[in-house]
């Protein structure tokens, strides 16, 4: 009997070791995210600067053979894949063991959503598994969630994603538009409205230029965006005399504040510009991700709704785990005063069970 004990308690260590090996790692890989440099790590590893696909990448590698390959796809910012808090994300993967790739992604840092987006991303996976970054994994953060999500549903490369994540993403544009200009999303079939800030309305604007049909229109579109995003109360009232039919009526949605009126006014648009809305949601393409997903959120996300992700997540046809953070909002896991850090720790056991699953599938 002792014997047949001895052999199912050696039994249940061998096949629990690889588990508790996985969590540990997941732990000190939260820590290192929650706070950078505080904590040991396993491996070391190094950024290197090069040139990709017309522009510039950053690839990030691991001391040692690479667990598998990361494609890193920011949201709208300046700062791009050089934003410090997003280098520090990379360089935390890398530690953990991932061949990590960042392009740039020029439109992104316009506050552009476009197609080529999605077209960057699928070149940066064949890169990544040409360098040996297999099983390959895709992670989009905010409005770069959706390209990334469109690029794991494309057939030239959507069997070969082993993970796809969503961080802060979206389901349908026409819902964030909605919640930037009116505040009000859908909880469970209840309404509820947040505050929001001017910023943003002016960086939907901007995220919306690329779908204007008329160039020049496009062009004084952006013009308007770029000065009332460097200073809220610019006169623009010059550049506002010189729009046509198209651009006012964009504009009036970008300013509209009336829930009642998002339905009408998104209606007003171009029949072309509704079509690339609906054809750059993850709703039109979800279904086609054959990769295991994993979408988290912030609850307090005053950019884009949490309710969003649990709408990817009701869809997703090979969900993974979906994580609802009480403690962030809009930022990376290492942004924010010591009161986020205080809510965030709150929120570190979900962080941990996110990327055990992350590490699960690599």
């Amino acid at each position: 009997m002792r014997r047949g004990l001895a052999l199912a308690l050696a039994a249940f260590v061998l096949l629990a070791a690889p588990r508790l090996s996985r969590l540990a790692s997941a732990h000190l890989l939260a820590l290192d995210l929650l706070v950078p440099g505080w904590v040991p790590t396993v491996q070391s590893a190094v950024r290197e600067p090069s040139a990709f696909d017309g522009s510039t990448a950053d690839r990030y590698r691991p001391d040692g053979r690479p667990r598998g390959g990361l494609v890193l796809v920011p949201g709208l910012s300046r700062q791009g894949k050089n934003h410090p808090a997003f280098q520090r994300l990379a360089q935390s993967l890398a530690r953990a063991g991932f061949l990590v790739l960042a392009p740039d992604f020029p439109g992104l840092r316009a506050f552009h959503v476009a197609d080529g987006d999605v077209q960057m991303i699928i070149r940066a996976v064949q890169v990544l598994r040409a360098e040996g970054g297999s099983p390959t994994g895709i992670l989009g953060f905010s409005f770069g969630a959706g390209p990334a999500l469109l690029a794991a549903a494309d057939p030239r490369i959507r069997e070969q994603i082993a993970i796809a994540g969503s961080f802060g993403g979206y389901w349908d544009l026409a819902n964030v538009i909605a919640f930037i200009t009116t505040g009000w999303f859908d909880e469970d079939g209840h309404w509820r409205q947040v505050g929001q800030q001017s910023y943003n309305r002016w960086k939907l604007l901007a995220a919306l230029v690329p779908y204007v049909e008329n160039p020049s229109e496009g062009a004084r579109l952006q013009r308007l965006a770029d000065r009332k995003l460097a200073n809220p109360d610019e006169d623009v009232r010059a550049e506002l005399g010189k729009l046509g039919v198209e651009g006012w009526r964009l504009l009036a949605l970008v300013e509209n504040q009336r829930r009642d009126r998002v339905a009408d006014l998104l209606a007003s648009l171009t029949p072309a510009m509704r079509e690339r809305l609906r054809r750059l949601s993850p709703s039109a393409a979800i279904g086609q991700v054959s990769a295991r997903l994993l979408i988290a959120h912030g609850r307090d996300d005053d950019s884009i709704p949490y309710t969003e992700s649990a709408r990817l997540a009701r869809a997703a046809p090979n969900l993974g785990r979906l994580v609802i953070f009480d403690g962030f909002t809009h930022a990376f896991p290492s942004e924010g005063g010591w009161r986020s850090r205080l809510r965030q720790a709150r929120d570190l056991e979900r962080l941990v069970l996110l990327l055990d699953a992350l590490l699960a599938r690599q």
